[in-house]
């Protein structure tokens, strides 16, 4: 995938059912320690509270390896796998989402439960403003020395940037671009350098 929606800010929303209030909290989940930091610093805030159940996909969407949920003593299966469920029907990458529940006094069961954690991070989606992850690749470039202010302002214009320049026999390019504009970047090198510009990395 080249690119992905990602969380931009933290949302909160809370809805009361039947006398039981859930704060939803949906944030920003690079990567899983990221996921568990956003969990634990909600729970701090909320210590009072009965559960406070989670879910996050901390990685692309449709990710399946860096995925977890908790129902966080509810019943099996009635709030961290239906949160995960809202999240993975989300199209959203990188996102945590905790629900902090309120008992108050009645119970729902467990229909009721998975309705009311699914909607609560459903209403909370509603309103999450999203940004784009752009998926990154690397490219070395060996360069002729006469070529290096063409080929710099060639990266320029097409976005990628460069993290590292070497000067021996000739220039050597370490560079950074987007992975969706790889092959039309490739293909403007080749002919400003009319084989002159040595892609090295990835190589081709």
């Amino acid at each position: 995938m080249s690119s992905y929606l990602i969380p931009a800010a933290t949302v909160e929303h809370e809805q009361t059912i039947r006398k039981s209030r859930f704060i939803t909290f949906i944030g920003h989940a690079p990567d899983a320690a990221a996921a568990l930091d956003f969990i634990a610093t909600i729970r701090a805030r909320y210590p009072d509270a009965r559960h406070a159940c989670w879910a996050y996909i901390a990685g692309e969407p449709g990710n399946t390896t860096a995925i977890s949920c908790s129902d966080d003593g509810e019943p099996g299966g009635t709030a961290g796998r239906p949160m995960l469920n809202v999240l993975q029907h989300g199209d959203v990458g990188e996102i945590v989402a905790v629900v902090v529940r309120y008992f108050g006094g009645i119970k729902l069961g467990a229909g009721g439960l998975v309705r009311a954690y699914s909607s609560s991070v459903s209403l909370a989606m509603k309103q999450l403003v999203t940004g784009e992850r752009v998926a990154l690749v690397s490219l070395k470039l060996g360069v002729p020395f006469a070529l290096e202010d063409s080929v710099r302002r060639a990266l320029q214009q097409h976005g990628a940037g460069i993290e590292a320049a070497t000067y021996e026999q000739q220039l050597t390019l370490d560079c950074r671009c987007a992975q969706a504009g790889l092959e039309v970047l490739i293909g403007v090198l080749n002919e400003l350098g009319r084989g002159q510009v040595q892609v090295l990395e990835p190589k081709r």
